[in-house]
């Protein structure tokens, strides 16, 4: 799935036609795709919930916090009010950040499917 957030006062042909050549370069074997378009900005999808909670308790075992504190190290480290308020491409961010974090504590977190749809935008 590809998201997008457009505004109405901005050009969107051409928005819409990297999109779908994305889609198809990205799904080559796909003939007929949908496209949705509805109020708001996406939040999170459940793919980056998933790796979010998987990759946040493995950094807590790792440095010896709770998941609940661990979480709100997270928050305080990269200046985040709330998760859930997060759209998908402020997610990716988010998920980012906590990776290089983990990998200058020298944590290795799984790049598991999740993190193929979370992060890099794959299909489920």
């Amino acid at each position: 799935m590809i998201n997008r957030v457009i505004k109405k006062h901005e050009p969107k042909e051409s928005i819409f036609k990297t999109l779908v050549q994305d889609f198809y370069r990205e799904n080559p074997e796909v003939d007929i795709a949908t496209i949705c378009i509805y109020e708001g900005k996406p939040k999170r999808s459940d793919a980056q919930s998933r790796l979010y909670f998987m990759w946040r308790d493995i950094f807590a075992e790792e440095v010896g916090y709770t998941k609940i504190e661990m979480h709100k190290r997270f928050k305080k480290k990269f200046s985040i009010e709330s998760t859930k308020d997060l759209n998908v491409m402020e997610f990716v961010d988010f998920l980012c950040e906590i990776d290089m974090l983990a990998a200058e504590h020298g944590i290795t977190l799984p790049h598991t499917d999740d993190y193929e749809v979370a992060v890099l935008g794959k299909s489920e």
